[in-house]
């Protein structure tokens, strides 16, 4: 492993079917809802996104979402940190099971935080799956009262 590189994996379980949780997290202009570490994100050129995060910086990434395979990834190309976070959605019988997979290069700057760093989006990861999870679950509720 490279000495700044960050890898893990968090997962969860919403009540909520694996399309009401990717229909919930397709939309790229509703990440920084779930994602507290991203203040804003704006479309630029080529389908790339331009990213200002909660702590001093900013970085251009893609997302791609693909639905067939219940599935989105952000690529970072540049900024803090280079890499990718996924997430997968598959059917656990009762719902959904949903697995964020990091696999980030922290920049030199970041580097001698890597710990805190790690702990931070550890933390972040839980926060926002518990936010995605309750959002998909409340459109289903909306959904049956209508």
């Amino acid at each position: 492993m490279k000495l700044g590189n960050v890898k893990f994996e968090v997962s969860a379980h919403s009540n909520a079917s694996p399309e009401d949780i990717i229909e919930t997290i397709v939309n790229w202009k509703d990440l920084p809802e779930y994602w507290h570490g991203m203040r804003e994100i704006n479309k630029t050129s080529g389908g790339m996104f331009l990213v200002r995060f909660a702590f001093p910086g900013e970085g251009k990434m893609s997302y791609i979402c693909d639905k067939e395979i219940s599935c989105c990834t952000e690529n970072y190309h540049s900024g803090p940190f280079t890499g990718f976070k996924r997430i997968e959605i598959s059917n656990n019988g009762s719902g959904s099971k949903i697995i964020v997979k990091w696999d980030v290069q922290l920049s030199l700057k970041l580097l001698f935080l890597k710990r805190f760093i790690t702990r931070h989006f550890r933390q972040g990861t839980e926060n926002a799956l518990r936010r995605i999870a309750e959002r998909a679950e409340q459109s289903i509720a909306l959904t049956a009262q209508a």
